[in-house]
């Protein structure tokens, strides 16, 4: 399950609540045929979606289109395949319609947009799974927190609703619930967070927060939070939480409050190693979290240290340490002949504060690194879960992407991007930074293919893989911070590991004997041949190690295919001239 769906899911447990909701709300639409939704629009105790389950389907079958937050910028969206789908996470959207809503349009299908419809291929259980956790990617921790609150501070003794029947939107139900439970005392606003922390408690593992099995050896977790910024001062009274748990067995949430001295105490916790557990603390409006490992927790009790930082907007307080590139020729059908580039930049953070641009999105994310494409570059893919935000360039600017993820320190920061860049007879690479350079430098590519520049110099390893090339620099660039370098095609490699492989060094030779003498013509077919033959062996090389790339998800998935169709026509066309 994507890590944020899954911390909504925890966070929707802090409050431990049983029993139902008094007077179940009359259903207000028509019944669907089917049993399945009938029990679902009647909220029966024995319907139950599975967001868990729901988030590995929409995984599977729904980020190419929808984005893996659900928020539209799917590779398909974003290659302009299809028109862009709704974003699943505007609350104000999603608000206004029903889970039921949902769970019909994803059986049906919508073929306006090139939506298929899903009711042959998923189960009715597995659609209503999808339906809900999707439905719920509208929610985040701030609205989650927000209705939290409201339920224990102004509702006390009120129970949560163990069903909400999915025939109601959030906001039909948010209206019921402020008028049967708050006296109508909550804005819309209000009423909204309400029912989206009851909705999502009520989708919490099946026997509720309270499910772990009863464990004898307890111990006691306590710690400190320590202030990591000079010159700060650590407000006392900050809430801390325990989570501990499994995926399998559901999670608890246990809460502390720390004293003047910034320590905090768990008492009684079920110590176990099947169990994963974290502690995290809010300051200035970030989550600070640390993990312990079950082996920590082997000691009878177990110290941990949070340490918070304050915020620096200073683009100066980072810069660039590293800079890995990998570079392949790709032809895609929409696009043409180039070059696919993955890019990984790690960033580095030497002061004692969090970095971030000080700017945020409506959404709750907020801006923290710009990276600029190199001229002419489009963007295919990023990191999962809806950091990334591309920012299309406008007039003559490249295309950029935004990281939403604040820069840390002492952490290792990393920016994984993936772009397309037109080749014709060559591409001249210019990439600008906003941050200071001073990294290591390491560009890999096919040997076909070769670096022009001043300042990269090949390298004389060879353990970079056969077929391929290295160069290295160290960089460090204080003013005008840029990337610059041509890549032009290298029509003979200069040396092989195949005797049999024709270079550039053996083909003037060949070519003379293929000239004096019948017999060495002979010979030369024949090394031809074997040419073939080994060209047949890399091909399938190529295309074992596109799989494995693939399977482990280091490629874009629509580059994946085109790749794949062009090397098995290639290979194809190889082994029909060798059977010749």
């Amino acid at each position: 399950m994507p890590a944020r769906g899954f911390a909504l899911l925890l966070m929707a447990m802090t409050l431990a609540a049983c029993g139902g909701l008094g007077g179940e709300p009359e259903i207000l639409a028509t019944m669907p045929p089917t049993e399945s939704v009938q029990r679902a629009t009647l909220a029966e105790p024995d319907w139950k979606p599975d967001i868990e389950n729901g988030a590995g389907i929409f995984a599977e079958r729904c980020v190419e289109c929808h984005g893996v937050a659900g928020d539209g910028r799917g590779e398909l969206a974003l290659a302009g395949s299809i028109e862009p789908p709704l974003d699943m996470t505007e609350r104000a959207q999603v608000a206004q319609k029903s889970p039921l809503a949902w769970f019909e349009i994803i059986s049906k299908g919508n073929i306006a947009n090139l939506m298929p419809p899903w009711e042959n291929a998923l189960s009715e259980e597995e659609r209503w799974d999808l339906a809900l956790y999707s439905y719920t990617l509208a929610y985040d921790e701030e609205l989650l927190a927000l209705g939290g609150r409201i339920w224990r501070e102004q509702c006390g003794d009120c129970a949560l609703p163990p069903l909400i029947p999915p025939v109601f939107s959030d906001v039909e139900y948010g209206a019921k619930l402020n008028r049967e439970r708050f006296g109508d005392a909550l804005t819309d606003a209000e009423a909204g967070a309400a029912v989206a922390y009851a909705r999502m408690a009520s989708l919490a593992p099946r026997d509720g927060p309270n499910a772990l099995p009863a464990i004898d050896d307890v111990g006691q977790i306590r710690g400190a939070l320590v202030q990591g910024t000079a010159g700060s001062v650590l407000p006392a009274d900050i809430l801390v939480q325990l989570r501990y748990g499994n995926a399998d067995l559901g999670f608890r949430v246990a809460e502390a409050i720390t004293d003047g001295d910034g320590e905090f105490r768990f008492d009684d916790i079920p110590i176990s190693p099947d169990y994963d557990y974290a502690v995290g603390a809010m300051y200035k409006g970030r989550l600070f979290s640390q993990r312990i490992s079950a082996a920590d927790l082997s000691a009878a009790n177990h110290e941990t240290t949070i340490t918070v930082f304050d915020e620096t907007n200073d683009p100066l307080a980072i810069s660039v340490a590293r800079i890995n590139m990998s570079i392949e020729p790709v032809t895609l059908e929409d696009r043409g002949a180039g070059l696919y580039i993955s890019q990984m930049l790690t960033y580095r953070n030497e002061t004692d504060r969090v970095y971030t641009s000080g700017r945020g999105f409506d959404d709750g994310r907020e801006a923290a690194l710009l990276v600029q494409f190199p001229g002419g570059a489009r963007f295919l893919s990023g990191d999962a879960g809806g950091r990334y935000i591309v920012i299309e360039g406008m007039e003559g600017l490249p295309d950029s992407v935004i990281d939403t993820l604040p820069v840390l320190p002492g952490e290792v920061h990393q920016v994984f991007l993936a772009y397309w860049l037109p080749l014709a007879d060559g591409a001249q690479f210019e990439q600008s930074f906003n941050n200071l350079i001073d990294a290591e430098v390491i560009v890999t590519l096919p040997d076909e293919f070769r670096i022009e520049s001043d300042w990269l110099r090949q390298s004389a390893d060879a353990g970079v893989g056969a077929g391929y090339k290295q160069y290295l620099a160290e960089l460090t660039m204080d003013i005008d911070a840029q990337l610059r370098f041509g890549i032009s095609s290298d029509p003979f490699a200069t040396s092989s590991d195949d005797d049999w492989v024709v270079t550039s060094e053996s083909l003037p030779a060949l070519l003379f004997g293929a000239l004096a003498l019948v017999g060495t013509l002979l010979g030369a077919v024949a090394i031809l041949t074997r040419r073939k033959s080994g060209e047949i062996d890399a091909l399938a090389s190529e295309l074992a190690r596109l799989e494995e790339d693939h399977d482990h998800g280091r490629i874009n998935h629509d580059l994946y295919h085109h790749r794949r169709r062009e090397l098995k026509a290639k290979l194809a066309r190889l082994m029909e001239a060798s059977d010749e």
